[in-house]
């Protein structure tokens, strides 16, 4: 068996010379490496992490613009055709202001408060059809009860901007 005590000779061991430059070495190193404590980390790792983050980011974006835009090609015209009124209305309602409070005679007040109720039953009566009508249902009849109040409700908005009742 090896005696632990002689397992190194004495020419194994460095002198005290090559002791002090194995030293010397290391706390240079250490010196330097203390010095930039933001960068201790290795510099191309991170850079290399940062590219594959960024690229999955845009991978993420890519994938889920392209899933959403399969799902909306792939609605039934009826769908396509409901979206496209709700978005026509909902813009030119953005576009024009609420209704003129101005009392130039009863008569045109009248017509103008006929006008405001019409609308409000018009936009109840399509919200209880929306509801009653999930975004399945291809119903017909249904759908074009729908576009049938879409119809309205433009033409409506249109008669009341004509009249002076909204203003642009």
């Amino acid at each position: 068996m090896i005696d632990p005590e002689q397992f190194y000779s004495k020419e194994d061991h460095p002198d005290s010379a090559a002791l002090k430059s194995i030293w010397k070495g290391m706390s240079s190193r250490l010196v330097q490496f203390n010095k930039s404590p933001l960068f201790f980390f290795d510099r191309r790792s991170f850079v290399y992490g940062m590219a594959a983050s960024f690229i999955l980011l845009f991978t993420i974006i890519g994938m889920y613009t392209t899933v959403k835009q399969i799902a909306e090609r792939s609605q039934p015209q009826e769908i396509k055709t409901d979206k496209a009124y709700q978005t026509a209305i909902q813009e030119f309602e953005n576009i024009v202001h609420s209704p003129k409070n101005e009392n130039v005679n009863s008569k045109k007040d009248d017509r103008s408060l006929q006008r405001k109720t019409r609308l409000t039953y018009l936009n109840g009566a399509i919200d209880e059809l929306k509801e009653g009508l999930n975004s399945h249902d291809l119903s017909p009849l249904k759908r074009q009860r729908l576009i049938e109040l879409y119809n309205l409700k433009l033409t409506l908005l249109q008669e009341m901007l004509q009249q002076g009742d909204i203003k642009l």
